[in-house]
């Protein structure tokens, strides 16, 4: 009885292992591929729909495209940055321009492009740059270089212009606007965005960073300087707005922009401001006044009649706030204030 019952138990297992080789796991296997199949079919699904999308967006890039022949392509990039170059002002003395060859996908796109050095003012430089960055074709400006010229102001640029030309697959039509196009508007030279640069003209980029020194004192008896620019009629304090706080030597400056004209004032300890006098710059880290869980590192102190007012940097004039006497900056002389019921009669007086 214990070998027949040892030997049933034998032949249950046997049994077990075969059903299971021959039918349990194979119908696992199956169920597991079909799984995957089905994510793969709902992952095509997802993709096919964006089909419409990616395609709209290709033949967005196409119209923007320079066209389709190498060598054409190669020539109107080459005009383009003449243009831009003649438009912008920089010298054709020193100027290079070499053709370049980038990566391609193989029935995608190519890259191609010029290797573009120049040499002129800093101005001149930034007009270049603004006029390339609204160049409307597809085309992307890549490892810019400036180096001021030893001896001279002048500066030396290095920038690669490159675009793609776009290889079309069998049976697709993409249309491509392969014209030379119109030379760049010499009036958006004097447009208020492209103006908005000249705080890089005003500034020497070049210059070593000098850490700020200690604020001096403010010297009450010394005889204000007159500001650069008319003070900010009253009403008018919102189109005026402090763009930088600058320190240069141990001299601050505060910068201001009219944003009516987009002209910069540059202003000093002394100057006529908001209605009242500036007294001075200060560094110190503070919590913003709009956020204090942001900090605010520099604001610009003003005096008004008898009252301290603080401007944070990127605020406009109509932003400033009273400053209390617990928040001057150290050095600052606290106000004397007059009393809200006048002057006290004084002792001794006759009485009527």
């Amino acid at each position: 009885m214990l070998a027949a019952s040892a030997g049933l138990v034998v032949v249950i297992i046997v049994m077990a292992f075969a059903v299971n080789k021959v039918f349990l796991e194979p119908a696992a296997r199956a169920e597991q591929q079909a799984l995957d199949l089905q994510d793969k079919l709902n992952r095509a699904r997802v993709e096919k729909g964006k089909e419409d999308a990616y395609k709209a967006h290709l033949n967005d890039l196409a119209s923007q495209a320079f066209g389709t022949d190498e060598l054409r392509v190669s020539e109107h990039v080459r005009m383009v940055i003449t243009d831009v170059l003649a438009l912008s002002g920089l010298s054709s003395q020193n100027l290079s321009l070499k053709p370049l060859v980038g990566s391609r996908v193989p029935g995608v796109y190519r890259e191609i492009g010029w290797s573009v050095r120049a040499r002129g003012k800093m101005a001149q430089v930034i007009s270049f740059l603004y006029l390339m960055s609204r160049d409307p074709h597809l085309h992307r400006l890549d490892n810019v270089v400036l180096a001021m010229v030893p001896g001279s102001t002048d500066v030396d640029v290095q920038v690669k212009y490159a675009t793609l030309l776009l290889e079309q697959a069998k049976g697709e039509k993409l249309v491509i606007d392969d014209s030379p196009g119109q030379p760049p508007d010499a009036s958006v030279l004097e447009s208020p965005e492209r103006q908005a640069y000249d705080m890089i003209v005003m500034r020497d980029v070049f210059r070593p960073y000098i850490p700020a020194k200690p604020q001096p004192k403010p010297q009450p008896a010394e005889e204000p300087r007159r500001a650069a620019e008319p003070p900010p009629k009253p009403g008018s304090d919102s189109r005026y707005r402090v763009v930088g706080l600058p320190t240069w030597g141990g001299k601050t400056e505060v910068l201001v922009r009219d944003n009516s004209s987009g002209k910069v004032a540059n202003l000093k300890a002394g100057d006529d401001l908001g209605g009242g006098k500036i007294v001075l710059v200060d560094y110190r880290v503070l919590p913003s006044p709009r956020n204090p869980e942001i900090l605010s590192g520099s604001r610009v102190v003003l005096r008004v009649g008898n009252e301290y007012y603080a401007v944070e940097l990127g605020q406009s004039l109509a932003d400033k706030r009273t400053l209390a006497d617990r928040d001057l900056p150290p050095g600052v002389p606290k106000l004397e204030k007059p009393s809200p019921g006048g002057p006290e009669p004084q002792s001794g007086s006759a009485k009527q």
